[in-house]
């Protein structure tokens, strides 16, 4: 019965509400307890604004309904919270632009292919050569409690736990092999905020990551982030995600496939 009633709790707010509410209090923790201040959260409502209002106006043209846009919101958090605080205004607009048109332009089957927070990101770092800091990940224990609750609910338990073992695999062995033993690994892992923040709230979006094949999804990213890191670190993040999102249809053409052998 105890049971019963606290999934009956849990399934009160959507996944939507409920990452809404995490990325707010990530932010307001790493602006007030991070020494980020309170000028960090300007691009946040910049970005906020930007998407939000921009989706407002493409689904009312499509549909003449005013319906609140919470996963807009959602990606004006991220972009907020994930770009370096000190940039000029405009670029948090136009990564808030390129995010929203791209879930409604760039489509395949009726599902937008990329993340749109995180293609906003990384085509502005392109364009403007500009560094996203990642700062709303600095809570690592809220982070680590949040993503294992939305992983759960999201039941992509399976894509994270594979790119983070593969992930941390490779890193392992390059600690070792630079000499830093088991301290190195010890402190590659308490210090990787950013990668599991990653995990948790990136790389599972589920509309851009593979129905099936998603153990796969998570070790092919992970080896991408590690080899980018070594020549493209300042885009090494986003760029993995992104040709991961491009991969997502062929991993599930390939699972078809499968099934019609059999």
């Amino acid at each position: 019965m105890f049971a019963l009633n606290v999934k009956s709790w849990i399934s009160r707010l959507t996944i939507y509400q409920y990452m809404i509410v995490f990325l707010i209090i990530l932010i307001l923790s790493s602006a007030f307890f991070y020494d980020f201040g309170i000028s960090a959260l300007t691009p946040v409502l910049i970005a906020i604004i930007t998407t939000t209002l921009l989706d407002l106006l493409i689904e009312y043209f499509k549909t003449k309904q005013l319906i609140f846009p919470q996963s807009a919101l959602i990606s004006g958090l991220f972009i907020g919270g994930l770009l370096a605080q000190d940039l000029k205004w405009h670029i948090y607009v136009i990564a808030g632009i390129i995010a929203i048109l791209s879930k409604h332009l760039i489509k395949f089957q009726q599902r937008h292919i990329f993340n749109p927070a995180n293609l906003g990101i990384l085509l502005v770092s392109f364009a403007f050569h500009v560094s996203h800091s990642w700062w709303v990940s600095s809570p690592l224990i809220l982070v680590l409690i949040f993503g294992i609750f939305v992983i759960w609910r999201l039941r992509r338990i399976d894509l994270a736990l594979s790119f983070l073992a593969i992930y941390f695999l490779i890193s392992s062995i390059f600690e070792v092999y630079n000499g830093n033993g088991f301290s190195g690994i010890y402190l590659n892992l308490i210090n990787s905020g950013v990668v599991y923040f990653f995990s948790m709230f990136m790389l599972i979006e589920p509309k851009t990551n593979p129905a099936k094949n998603r153990i796969a999804y998570g070790v092919l990213v992970a080896i991408m982030l590690v080899a980018l890191h070594f020549y493209i670190p300042m885009h090494d993040l986003p760029l993995a995600l992104a040709i991961g999102n491009i991969l997502v249809p062929f991993l599930n053409k390939f699972e078809l496939k499968k099934k019609e052998a059999v």
